[in-house]
């Protein structure tokens, strides 16, 4: 009976992997920053992006001073997305459209990764124009941003639009290298095989 014991786990193993393997989702990529895009006061857009997982997907790019003859910038270059005002700082936005989408099936959360950023800097994400997670400092590293903290969750049923907001009121910059989702909290294979061997 106890030769039979490996073999067994060994079954069950398999089944459970293969019970989970078909369940666990992946993250949504939006954005990784790597198709080339600049503004200098102004707006530039809307350009088709490749690599994301959003279909008929599109940015546009803003970039707004507080003060005449001061100078706000957004630029898009090898995984970076950069934001930079003058002395009196001023607004930036990155604004997706995209094929529509049931991203709360997929995800619950939205995940932005800050590289680099200044004190005075805030950010905001507005969905389909309407629903709002408001201005919030953010500090370096990847940050959770659950729909729930929008103003509407439900219009991630049928997501069209997200727009990244920036500001600051004195002279700032900031870069950041990831927009995605976090996928559902499905447990990946390897862990339930950790399980199963425990």
């Amino acid at each position: 009976m106890n030769k039979c014991l490996p073999g067994l786990r060994l079954v069950l193993l398999a089944l459970t992997l293969a019970l989970f393997a078909g369940n666990a989702v992946s993250a949504t990529l939006i954005d990784d920053f790597s198709d080339f895009q600049a503004i200098d006061n102004g707006s530039d857009g809307p350009l088709p992006i490749s690599g994301s997982d959003l279909s008929g997907i599109t940015r546009t790019l803003t970039a707004t001073p507080f003060a005449n003859g001061d100078t706000s910038e957004v630029v898009v270059e090898q995984g970076l997305l950069t934001v930079s005002n003058g002395s009196n700082g001023g607004f930036a936005s990155v604004i997706y459209s995209f094929d529509t989408i049931d991203l709360a099936s997929l995800a619950g959360a939205f995940v932005l990764a800050t590289e680099f950023m200044d004190l005075s800097h805030q950010v905001q994400l507005i969905a389909n124009g309407s629903s709002i997670f408001g201005f919030t400092d953010l500090g370096l590293g990847e940050h959770i941003i659950a729909f729930t903290q929008f103003s509407d969750a439900s219009v991630f049923a049928h997501l069209t639009s997200l727009e990244l907001k920036f500001q600051g009121t004195d002279a700032w910059d900031a870069q950041f290298r990831l927009l995605a989702t976090n996928g559902n909290s499905v447990p990946e294979p390897s862990v339930i095989a950790l399980l199963a061997i425990g």
